[in-house]
C-alpha cells in the first residue's frame, strides 16, 4: 500500500511541477517589414501535337522585330520540329525539311522553316561583313555550331571521312 501511495505522491508532484512551468515567450513580430530582393527568370514553353492548330503569331509586326527576336519567338516550334524528326541541320547552317507533314501542319512547318532560314541567312551575312570574311566560311562555322548544339537523335548533315556529306541522327 505504501508503494502505491508513494507513486501517487510522485505523480502528483510531477504534475504540479510541469503545470507550474511556463514556456518562454517568443516574439515573431518585427519592428520593420522584412524586405526581400528577388531576381527571377520565367521561361514559358508551349508544347503541342501535330494535330493542334499553329500558335498565334506575335502582335508586333515582323518588320519591326529583329532577326534575333523573331528567331527567339519561334525557338520552341523549331525544337518541336527537330524532336519530331521533321527537320534537320544542314551543312550550310540552315534547316532542311526531312519529311514534310501533310495538311495545314505541313504548311506551317514549311513557312516556319523558310522564315527561320531567312533570319539565319541575314544574321550570317551580317556576321560575315563584321568579321570581314566570306559567307561560306561563316556558314561552315554556324553549321558546326548547330551540329554541336543538336540533341541526341536529331537529324544533322555530317561530314564523312572521304569529304562527302550524309544525313545522320546525332549520337550521344
Amino acid at each position: 500500500m505504501e508503494t502505491r501511495l508513494r507513486q501517487s505522491l510522485i505523480l502528483a508532484a510531477a504534475c504540479a511541477l510541469f503545470n507550474g512551468c511556463k514556456a518562454p515567450t517568443v516574439n515573431l513580430a518585427t519592428s520593420e517589414p522584412i524586405k526581400v530582393d528577388i531576381n527571377m527568370r520565367l521561361d514559358v514553353y508551349q508544347y503541342s501535337s501535330p494535330t493542334t492548330q499553329k500558335p498565334a503569331q506575335s502582335q508586333a509586326s515582323p518588320a519591326a522585330q529583329t532577326p534575333e527576336s523573331r528567331r527567339r519567338n519561334r525557338m520552341a516550334a523549331i525544337q518541336q520540329f527537330k524532336n519530331e524528326r521533321v527537320v534537320g541541320e544542314s551543312r550550310d547552317g540552315l534547316l532542311v525539311i526531312r519529311t514534310k507533314p501533310e495538311g495545314e501542319y505541313g504548311d506551317y512547318v514549311r513557312i516556319t522553316v523558310e522564315e527561320e532560314n531567312a533570319d539565319r541567312t541575314d544574321l550570317m551575312k551580317s556576321l560575315a561583313e563584321s568579321q570581314k570574311t566570306s559567307l561560306p566560311e561563316i556558314q561552315a562555322k554556324q553549321a558546326e555550331l548547330w551540329r554541336n548544339r543538336s540533341f541526341k537523335g536529331e537529324w544533322i548533315e555530317s561530314p564523312g571521312p572521304d569529304g562527302t556529306w550524309k544525313w545522320v541522327q546525332k549520337e550521344g
